[in-house]
């Protein structure tokens, strides 16, 4: 099966330029704002899921914290994306798996969700 990560993100041009790496890679990745996020992820687990720290509606942390208190994604690996001067606080408060700062490194962006993916299937 493919590795299928969620992007939860509200600039357009942010989630296009993760969606466009990760599927260069191999990835299959759907893309949402806010709560739309939080169904895609109960529809269908993901492997990982990238949050944006601040959306309209639904933000970052309301997502995380849904998914850590149920059962089915209480252990799903969480990677925060905020302003790169915010985002040791954040990842904290996301409780996140890792976190990545914005303006973000595209290499960097693949390591990290890479090595997720490849824990979450050593522990599947």
């Amino acid at each position: 099966m493919g590795k299928y990560v969620v992007v939860a993100e509200d600039d357009a041009d942010i989630a296009y330029v993760v969606s466009d790496v990760l599927e260069s890679e191999g990835y299959e990745v759907r893309t949402a704002v806010g709560a739309a996020a939080l169904d895609l992820i109960r529809e269908r687990s993901p492997d990982v899921a990238l949050l944006d720290y601040q959306m309209p509606g639904m933000n970052g942390v309301t997502i995380a914290n849904r998914l850590r208190e149920r059962p089915e994604t209480q252990d799903l690996p969480i990677v925060a994306m905020t302003a790169a001067t915010r985002a040791p606080a954040v990842c904290e408060e996301m409780q996140a798996n890792a976190c990545i700062g914005k303006p973000f490194d595209v290499d960097q962006l693949l390591v990290v969700v890479e090595e997720l993916v490849h824990t979450t299937h050593e522990t599947a």
